[in-house]
């Protein structure tokens, strides 16, 4: 299912974008509710942060949004949501993750567009859902969410996720900041899919992991680390877990520099 808000602008951007490119038609009778093949476009009226339940059945839920930061600055962005300092993560789904930013990287440089692409930490609400969710966004000011070309750009994303998920060595991205760009990296080069990305400001301890590990569906091999964006105790922390937990670590460089192998 694709979720979009109708208080969202870039949300409404990309939905539009979704029925003009896909051929997605009105279900009769319900017109907030759009089909394509096997696949649902649901409208909704309240902001996808806050949902607590779905109003139709779903394997998985893709949400069309908005990003904003105080930068403006043009960027289009995955990630999983969740409110690590609560301890309450969404189900992550990291080969939907792989799929949507590789074809945002795609449609960025088909259509010739001068927008960052990133992954980002996890963040947010909703947490609650049963099944693995997923926000695509355009960021980061007013002015992106009404361009057309981004909303495209977003739109050809969640397709690809949607109907040509990615599956690899999954994992649980560890350290840096907010913007994850050596995670990002580790996704567009390498095998491995990134689910929950927990940067360095979080406080990780045990049972973080174990939460976010339960919390990916379809299970966790290694934690990559942004060795820089850790500090060394953070660093003997994570191995230790690791060990206790029967997990790989992987230093992020490691990982860029076996791609170029």
């Amino acid at each position: 299912m694709i979720l979009a808000s109708t208080k969202d602008t870039a949300a409404k951007n990309i939905a539009a974008r979704l029925r003009e490119l896909y051929d997605f038609e009105e279900v009769q009778g319900q017109p907030s509710l759009y089909f394509y093949k096997n696949l649902l476009l649901a409208m909704a009226g309240n902001e996808m942060t806050e949902i607590t339940a779905l109003s139709q059945r779903a394997d998985e839920v893709i949400v069309a949004s908005r990003h904003a930061s105080e930068s403006g600055r043009p960027t289009l962005t995955v990630h999983v949501p969740g409110e690590p300092s609560k301890r309450e993560l969404a189900i992550a789904s990291p080969p939907t993750l792989k799929s949507a930013l590789r074809e945002l990287i795609v449609a960025r440089d088909e259509l010739h567009l001068p927008y960052e692409v990133s992954l980002e930490a996890t963040h947010h609400g909703p947490t609650g859902l049963a099944v693995p969710v997923t926000f695509v966004e355009i960021g980061s000011s007013p002015i992106q969410w009404r361009d057309k070309k981004a909303a495209e750009a977003v739109a050809h994303a969640i397709m690809a996720a949607a109907t040509s998920p990615l599956k690899g060595r999954q994992a649980i991205g560890l350290g840096g900041h907010h913007y994850a760009p050596r995670h990002t990296q580790v996704v567009l080069r390498t095998d491995v899919c990134i689910g929950h990305v927990l940067p360095r400001y979080v406080v990780i301890d045990e049972g973080l992991i174990k939460h976010a590990l339960a919390r990916t569906s379809g299970g966790v091999e290694m934690l990559a680390l942004d060795w820089k964006g850790l500090d060394s105790c953070r660093r003997q922390l994570l191995q230790q877990i690791a060990a206790k937990l029967g997990l790989q670590v992987v230093r992020e460089s490691e990982l860029l520099r076996q791609a170029k192998i």
